[in-house]
């Protein structure tokens, strides 16, 4: 399945997600390779290094999230919001490379959330999945697996704020 077909029901599903932050005081905002145009979309689909390796860049997080601390600080958190509903969550190996990127180098919490509002961090899918069979379906790229009792409550990493 193309990018452009699994972006509508993406997007709608980024939508609940942020309206749910806002709705719960932590302000969120659109974030990563959706809010590309096209022609940017399509260039950073057919580059590679000369190890050819794609750009992570295609696999951005979706969301950008704060909660107001003390003292004027803020914390601030990425979110890959995935609207598969399969027996199991999977999550491209691109998308856990580069939440590790964001979370790792960037110091930038980063975070996988499902349409039943259950979270892993990418550290957990890392842990936790297997390899995906290769399949026709969704971008073609190696997925991991990862079985549903492993995931948290969407309320455990993003508690009301207000």
């Amino acid at each position: 399945m193309s990018f452009a077909a699994r972006l509508g029901p993406s997007l709608e599903f980024e939508k609940q997600v942020i309206e749910r932050l806002n709705n719960t005081g932590w302000p969120a905002f659109p974030f990563g390779q959706g809010q590309l145009p096209l022609e940017c979309r399509q260039r950073l689909a057919r580059f590679e290094d000369s190890a050819r390796r794609p750009s992570r860049i295609r696999w951005m997080p979706d969301i950008i999230t704060f909660r107001d601390l003390a003292n004027s600080r803020s914390y601030v958190a990425l979110i890959d919001a995935k609207a598969g509903d399969g027996p199991r969550y999977a999550i491209e190996m691109s998308a856990v490379d580069a939440a590790e990127i964001y979370a790792d180098r960037l110091y930038t919490p980063t975070f996988f959330v499902f349409k039943d509002w259950k979270v892993l961090t990418p550290l957990e899918v890392r842990q936790r999945g297997f390899p995906g069979p290769f399949t026709e379906h969704g971008s073609g790229t190696p997925y991991l697996l990862v079985d549903r009792c492993h995931a948290r409550a969407f309320e455990y990493f993003f508690p009301p704020a207000k």
